[in-house]
C-alpha cells in the first residue's frame, strides 16, 4: 500500500483499524525499548558470568523458553521477572536497584566515617601522650640543669 493510499484510507469515512494499530504501536514502543535494554543487560551479564540461557532459567526457576522470550527483547516482563533478573544477575532493571545501591553506599560511607573518627581519636590520644611526654622531658631537663648548677657552686 502506498502512502497516498494510506492517507486516503485515513481521511475516508470508513472505520479502519489503522489508527488503533498506530496508537498501540506508539504505546508499546516505550515498553519494547525498555525490554530490549533489559535483554542487552541480560546478554552482557550472562557473557560476563559464563552462563548459558539454560543456567539462567535454572536459577530463575523458569523454562528455557521463557529466557528466550526475555532475551528476544520483545517480552513484556512482569515486575516479578524483573526483580528475579535484578537479584540473580545483579543488574539494574528497576529503580529499586539504584535505591539499594545508594543504601549500600551510604552504609559504606558511614562505616568509613566511623573509622576516620576512631583514627582521629587515637591520633588525638597519641598526640596528648606525646605532649605529656614532651612536657615531662622538658621538666626533667630543667631539673637536671638546676642540679648541675647546684653542683657547680
Amino acid at each position: 500500500m502506498t502512502n497516498k493510499e494510506k492517507l486516503l484510507q485515513l481521511v475516508s469515512g470508513e472505520d479502519t483499524k489503522t489508527i488503533a494499530e498506530v496508537k498501540q504501536r506508539i504505546k508499546s514502543r516505550a515498553m519494547l525499548h525498555e525490554s530490549q535494554q533489559i535483554a542487552i543487560k541480560v546478554f552482557m551479564k550472562l557473557d560476563e558470568l559464563g552462563w548459558s540461557q539454560k543456567d539462567l532459567a535454572k536459577e530463575m526457576g523458569v523454562s528455557p523458553q521463557q529466557i528466550t522470550k526475555i532475551v528476544s527483547g520483545k517480552e513484556n516482563l512482569t515486575i516479578e521477572t524483573q526483580i528475579k533478573l535484578q537479584h540473580i544477575l545483579n543488574i539494574p532493571v528497576l529503580a529499586s536497584y539504584y535505591e539499594n545501591k545508594m543504601a549500600e553506599m551510604e552504609e559504606w560511607i558511614l562505616t568509613i566515617e566511623k573509622r576516620v573518627e576512631s583514627i582521629a581519636a587515637q591520633t588525638l590520644h597519641i598526640s596528648d601522650n606525646y605532649q605529656a611526654t614532651k612536657t615531662v622531658r622538658l621538666e626533667t631537663y630543667h631539673y637536671s640543669q638546676e642540679f648541675y648548677q647546684l653542683l657547680a657552686v
